[in-house]
């Protein structure tokens, strides 16, 4: 995700994944207002003549009446509020908002909103990724980044040929001291290939530098060279690290709810208790599953969750969406949907 642009309302916001579409899903309120182009089949040609269909693009201005969430897409049902004459204002249009899209969002921004859309956009920059492929013949090493591909070497190894054992040997060693390097640099590091090669590699690194399996993530491709990199830059393996690092804080943030209320200390769940605690400022992290959120705007009860929010955010407290997609979330669902740790106890 980019942040193109961010003025008092409205976020210019550029989609680059999948994962951004689920944070945009969240963030999406009714009332909001969702800028972008609508694609429509038109009709060329008079009756007289052989029709024929074409499609044209129209730049729109959508009310969101209801927000869906598919696996390769957004869909935000609504009405136009401004658009071209084709399309009059007041009728409902759907916008499908997928990878590469450029949309702007016009709301009144609650900071948990604004602190969701900054972390999804820090999270795709966050990491520079150490990558080795290799296969018997060869290891190509790289660099992935907010920015592309970079191409950082390229070691021979030739390990399938007996004649040359010590040599393949020789070079092997000098891969191992390259990415024990690139472990220097790097927070996560992407080892693959065909068949067993990244275990061995993965073997040796750890006689080395027993810790260096915490940065390691092993991963197939079935080719070496340049063309086993793209490959694992389609098949999401860059993707599959950032969403590592947030269901690690995620776990963090309810394991850390889950003491304190196994302390019964500071922590609570009722809603009662929660609104309570909201009204007099005392939450310090308020943990919120989608599943709740979800059931709120189900039930129109969402206001009642929003007035928390505005209370929380008043006080200066932390507020934090839990995917109810994992373990954490599941956890937290259990129990309603919602946990705050407290500043000082109210009860």
């Amino acid at each position: 995700m980019k942040i193109l642009s961010f003025t008092k309302d409205t976020a210019k916001i550029k989609i680059d994944s999948k994962d951004d579409l689920w944070h945009i899903a969240r963030i999406l309120e009714p009332e909001d207002i969702v800028a972008g182009q609508i694609v429509r089949k038109v009709r060329i040609g008079s009756e007289e003549e052989r029709t024929r269909l074409k499609r044209e693009q129209y730049f729109v201005k959508i009310k969101a009446e209801k927000v869906l969430f598919e696996p390769s897409s957004v869909k935000v049902l609504g009405t136009i509020v401004e658009g071209p004459e084709e399309l009059p204002i007041g009728t409902h249009h759907t916008l499908d908002i997928g990878c590469g899209d450029v949309i702007s969002i016009i709301k009144p921004w609650k900071e948990y909103q604004v602190k969701r859309l900054k972390e999804a956009e820090r999270q795709t920059q966050l990491f520079n990724i150490g990558v080795c492929v290799l296969d018997d013949e060869a290891a190509v090493l790289a660099e992935f980044s907010s920015t592309g591909i970079k191409y950082l070497g390229y070691v021979q190894l030739g390990l399938a040929k007996k004649r040359f054992e010590e040599k393949a040997e020789e070079r092997f060693g000098k891969l191992v001291a390259q990415v024990l390097q690139m472990a220097e640099k790097y927070e996560k590091i992407i080892i693959a290939s065909p068949l067993f090669w990244k275990e061995e590699l993965l073997k040796r690194l750890k006689e080395k530098s027993p810790e260096i399996s915490k940065k390691i993530n092993l991963e197939d491709v079935s080719t070496g060279g340049k063309r086993g990199v793209l490959e694992l830059l389609k098949r999401g393996a860059l993707d599959k690290i950032i969403k590592g690092n947030l269901l690690q804080k995620e776990f963090e943030l309810v394991e850390s709810f889950f003491i304190e209320l196994a302390r019964q200390g500071l922590a609570i769940y009722k809603l009662e208790d929660i609104q309570m605690a909201a009204q007099a400022g005392a939450i310090k992290i308020l943990l919120i599953t989608e599943n709740a959120i979800d059931a709120a705007r189900q039930n129109n009860k969402y206001q009642d969750l929003s007035k928390i929010f505005d209370l929380v955010e008043a006080s200066r407290g932390e507020i934090h969406i839990i995917s109810s997609k994992y373990e954490s979330g599941q956890k937290l669902d259990g129990l309603g949907g919602m946990g705050a740790i407290l500043r000082y106890k109210i009860l």
